[in-house]
């Protein structure tokens, strides 16, 4: 089986340390891989990511899949532009709002990875969050196709030449809240004057990525240039993945957890390198004038684990932790 799995539970056997159950999106998916082996390495944690996402635009995958059962990879996310109301401002995506009810509904969980606010604002509504640890920071930040082809300065120069900017969707998501926010603040008018025949609302960050790389947009908005990698690596680690089968599964059996993170940090470097397709270029020419937000540690109210929650958070937060941090372009402080 392999490593890329929508569910990974990395460990020794049931007598060992605890198992924590961590929740998070597909923008941490592979940092929180790289941080479970290397916590795994210094504690003997079992750990399992469970996704927290939309609906695919394929079939249904499983909710839970231990490393014995059968892989199953993150797909495509559905692309349903829409256009932000003032009611739908406090929400989150409907999917993840019951998955969070949910989890809420089940009492399941130890820890729960978000960079969203609403999210976090859920948890807290429905008595979910325990306590914050603020693991790392992101930035708002423009990705255009790689060499700049428009010579695109600032979000300023994608405005004002009439090209085609991509933003996640208001209504649904913090980033596209921020970008919404940004605009309105860039285009004179305000958000009212926003040319929308321009802007391109995406549900998903991913499709939000894909568009830029077929060419559909010429800029979008995201947050920091770790973006394109997570993307890479969504869309092309299953193909990756076919070729390394061999090296994945004695890695794998012979729990040798550091061949698995050689295999990790080879697949990065070589999806970097072939399928490279974007750069990062500022939303403004003033380099002060930056959106930054934190991504959050929660410790859940369901965990009876919650020194293992602590020490976790700490070990993100420490030197080893936060390497694994900088190598995906995440900022720890």
């Amino acid at each position: 089986m392999f490593l890329f799995c929508v569910v990974t539970l990395f460990g020794c056997g049931p007598n060992r340390a605890p198992m924590l159950y961590i929740y998070c999106n597909e923008t941490f998916w592979y940092v929180l891989q790289e941080e479970a082996l290397a916590f795994n390495k210094a504690y003997g944690f079992r750990i399992v990511l469970i996704p927290i996402r939309a609906p695919r635009t394929s079939e249904e995958t499983e909710n839970t899949v231990e490393i014995n059962g059968a892989p199953n990879f993150p797909r495509l996310w559905q692309n349903k532009p829409g256009m932000p109301t003032e009611t739908q401002q406090d929400h989150i995506h409907p999917e993840i709002d019951r998955q969070i009810e949910q989890m809420a509904e089940d009492s399941f969980g130890d820890l729960f990875l978000s960079d969203s606010q609403k999210q976090v604002a859920k948890l807290q509504q429905t008595a979910l969050s325990a306590s914050e640890f603020p693991v790392c920071y992101l930035t708002l930040t423009m990705l255009v196709p790689t060499d700049n082809p428009h010579q695109f300065r600032s979000l300023k120069d994608v405005l004002e030449s009439n090209r085609r900017l991509g933003i996640m969707d208001p209504s649904l998501d913090g980033l596209g809240e921020s970008s919404w926010t940004v605009l309105g603040k860039i285009v004179p008018g305000g958000e009212s004057a926003i040319p929308m025949d321009l802007v391109q609302l995406y549900e998903r960050q991913y499709d939000l990525l894909e568009a830029l790389e077929l060419g559909h947009i010429d800029a979008a908005l995201v947050w920091n240039a770790t973006s394109p990698l997570n993307f890479l690596l969504i869309k092309y680690a299953e193909e990756y993945n076919e070729k390394s089968a061999k090296f994945l599964r004695e890695a794998e059996q012979k729990r040798d957890w550091e061949a698995l993170r050689d295999i990790l940090k080879e697949m990065r470097e070589i999806l970097s390198e072939e399928k490279s397709f974007a750069e990062e270029v500022p939303l403004t020419e003033n380099p002060d004038e930056r959106l930054v937000i934190a991504v959050r540690l929660i410790a859940l109210s369901s965990t009876s684990n919650y020194g293992y929650c602590k020490r976790f958070a700490d070990f993100m937060h420490s030197n080893q932790g936060r390497d694994i941090l900088y190598r995906f372009g995440f900022v720890a402080e």
